[in-house]
């Protein structure tokens, strides 16, 4: 499967991922995602004007994130400690084909009272994820390699929460074939 990650990792350990992405860090030996980090839906649009490749939008903003799942070039909505969805934009993004990233950075780095309320918060996600089907990832998000953890650590930890591992490597697979299977064009549809 596949981590999202914020450094470019050299594979020394197998944490149990076939391939990284890289946002933020340039990278050789991984794939290299694109981070746009936004506060309007104008500044969204113009940056998204010079992008290419796995696009991967950061905003605090609600609205934002709504008009990213909207966008065609995006393909995941990236998690970070001041990220808000609604139940709208989980709608949109399994109409539109985009990944929500739930990363364990975020657990980890939180402390008290915000990680009740990043708990409680995580149990309401994953309910509407079920709800409406959306497509999600399961991530560790690591900025360096003690961030790191492994595939089986991270799904544990999050079903416990109410995450469904089996939908999530689903998720994961079919991004996996999306970005290294020539033959794949969409669910459905391959080249013979």
């Amino acid at each position: 499967m596949i981590d999202f990650i914020r450094f470019d990792y050299g594979r020394d350990f197998d944490f149990g991922f076939r391939n990284y992405v890289v946002f933020g860090n340039v990278t050789e030996r991984n794939i290299q995602g694109c981070a746009v980090k936004a506060e309007s839906s104008k500044e969204l649009r113009t940056k998204l004007r010079n992008v290419d490749g796995f696009v991967g939008v950061m905003s605090r903003r609600e609205e934002v994130n709504r008009y990213a799942v909207m966008r065609k070039k995006v393909d995941v909505i990236l998690d970070f400690p001041e990220r808000r969805l609604d139940y709208t934009t989980f709608k949109l993004a399994r109409e539109k084909d985009v990944l929500i990233e739930i990363s364990l950075r975020n657990l980890l780095c939180a402390e008290g009272k915000k990680m009740t309320g990043l708990v409680r918060e995580l149990k309401t996600i994953f309910r509407v994820i079920d709800k409406f089907d959306s497509p999600f990832i399961l991530t560790s998000g690591a900025c360096n390699f003690y961030g790191m953890r492994p595939k089986k650590q991270i799904y544990e930890l999050f079903s416990f929460f109410g995450a469904d591992v089996k939908r999530a490597e689903y998720w994961a697979e079919r991004l996996h074939r999306k970005l290294f299977d020539d033959k794949y064009i969409m669910d459905g549809v391959e080249l013979v």
